[in-house]
């Protein structure tokens, strides 16, 4: 088979510093997400001597984080990151590779925001942030379920094609799409929990420090940026497609972990002393801390 091959093209086995991104990447966003689960985790049993809902959404959406990282290294070895795929049997598999981290990181974006969204409503009792929180929850299941839903059929169950041109500019729009409406839900689930906390009877120290955690989130949103730019860069410009930029995958797996380390943050607030729930008191002092 005829390989094209341009100037700024490396071999397959040269070093390749987008394939070493990659690795660091995962290493430290496995390290952190695990880590602040497991704390997360242990600091609910201290407090409340068992886990609740919010908790176990937390650790399958960590599973799925992890299923996502199988699924990468799978495709680091059908030439994710390479400039020229060899063989048809790379760019048949990096392309079910590409949809199977889709449809995986769907099911963990909606398992950690589920999270989140159930451990908030368990702390702010107003009803008007529960309707809000409900509907961005239908908003998250509804686009999560769409995104693993057209990356199955595009990839999997429909495509055979090795060109990746069964749906034309669905296949770059659909993701795309999704990720911007996802991302739109991270801003108001980060933002909400603020009106309440600043309202919050404690000393100033306390309410900036607890308001930071929360916010802490929003970091998540520059990850989503950047996945967007790199999905955006990933559309052909030419007649010739190198399908699945390792960007994409780097960008996924950093905005899932940061996800889930950000997630944690609020649950592990007695751990690093913002509030003190051995104090019989703990529900004047900090009442979304209160896991009783």
């Amino acid at each position: 088979m005829e390989v094209i091959q341009h100037e700024t093209m490396q071999p397959r086995g040269a070093h390749n510093y987008k394939q070493g991104a990659l690795y660091a990447a995962i290493v430290v966003g496995t390290f952190l997400s695990g880590i602040t689960t497991a704390f997360r985790c242990y600091t609910r049993w201290k407090a409340a001597k068992r886990l609740r809902k919010d908790d176990w959404l937390m650790c399958v959406g960590l599973f799925w984080s992890f299923a996502v990282i199988a699924a990468i290294a799978h495709g680091l070895t059908v030439g994710l990151g390479d400039d020229v795929l060899n063989t048809d049997y790379d760019k048949k598999w990096l392309l079910r590779t590409s949809a199977a981290v889709l449809m995986m990181q769907n099911l963990c974006v909606f398992f950690v925001k589920t999270s989140i969204l159930c451990f908030n409503m368990g702390i702010f009792r107003g009803q008007t942030f529960k309707r809000v929180a409900w509907a961005v929850l239908v908003v998250t299941a509804v686009n999560s379920f769409t995104g693993f839903l057209i990356a199955f059929l595009q990839e999997l169950a429909i495509c055979p094609r090795a060109d990746k041109q069964c749906f034309g500019e669905s296949k770059y729009v659909v993701p795309l799409t999704t990720a911007i409406i996802a991302t739109v839900c991270d801003i108001v689930i980060y933002i909400m929990p603020i009106p309440l906390l600043a309202r919050l009877g404690v000393d100033r120290r306390t309410k900036i420090g607890l308001c930071v955690v929360f916010l802490l989130g929003l970091l998540c949103i520059g990850t989503s940026f950047a996945r967007w730019a790199a999905m955006i860069q990933d559309h052909p410009n030419n007649g010739i497609s190198m399908p699945s930029d390792i960007r994409i995958s780097l960008w996924t797996y950093v905005e899932l972990s940061a996800g889930i380390t950000c997630g944690n943050l609020p649950i592990l607030a007695p751990l690093i002393g913002l509030v003190n729930t051995e104090n019989t008191h703990a529900i004047t002092v900090a009442p979304l801390f209160y896991w009783e």
